[in-house]
């Protein structure tokens, strides 16, 4: 049975989906520890993205490291879980890139359906755009659709997420640099580095989380 197509509008100051009108003060919280505003979390370590960028790297290095780089797995949150992005692969416009989660625990960690996705600009602020789940392909990777998937420790799965970087008419277009990634909606999340270069049609496919295989975005 073909998967039926589910867009999710991501509405201006709104970081992602939410179930609930609550989720928005969650999120709001996350935003502000970002930005080191608010009560955020108790812990500065928390406050910041996973992976900064050196604001003055050693001599001989470059400014900084490439942009859309793969990253290792970023800190082990509380819940037991780290995050972290394959290598962008940009061709033709078309950009996608691979969310990992690891289980960084020493339980085993159940997780089942779609990632929740926001994006951040240079400021840490929301970028609005349209997250679109259910597609049978990104053109970059299979959606095989929720299904519960039990992790043991050291073991990971991914997501994709598929962008088009083409601008068609003039004026403002999404732009972030930012990634906020939880396993689900309402579970902890964590910051990942990333541009976003969304074009026009301000869309981000996002895939469910899988085992990998057969999900290569290069």
């Amino acid at each position: 049975m073909a998967r039926i197509r589910r867009t999710a509008v991501m509405a201006a100051g709104s970081l992602v989906l939410m179930a609930g009108a609550s989720g928005c003060s969650d999120i709001r919280n996350e935003i502000d520890a970002a930005r080191g505003e608010g009560e955020g979390r108790p812990t500065a370590a928390a406050s910041e993205p996973s992976a900064a960028l050196p604001a003055e790297p050693p001599p001989g290095l470059p400014a900084s490291p490439e942009p859309w780089a793969a990253t290792g797995p970023g800190r082990c949150l509380a819940s037991g879980v780290a995050f972290s992005h394959g290598e962008v692969n940009a061709a033709m416009g078309i950009r996608a890139v691979s969310i990992g989660l690891r289980n960084c625990g020493t339980k085993p960690y159940r997780v089942n359906g779609y990632p929740e996705i926001g994006v951040l600009d240079d400021d840490r602020e929301p970028v609005g755009l349209k997250l679109i789940h259910g597609n049978e392909s990104t053109g970059a990777a299979d959606d095989q659709g929720p299904r519960e998937l039990t992790l043991a420790p050291g073991e990971s799965v991914e997501s994709v997420l598929q962008w088009n970087n083409r601008i068609t008419e003039s004026g403002a277009h999404a732009t972030g640099s930012y990634v906020v990634v939880a396993t689900a909606p309402g579970e902890e999340r964590d910051t990942l580095p990333l541009p976003v270069d969304i074009g026009t049609d301000g869309e981000l496919h996002v895939t469910a989380w899988a085992d990998g295989q057969g999900r290569d975005p290069s």
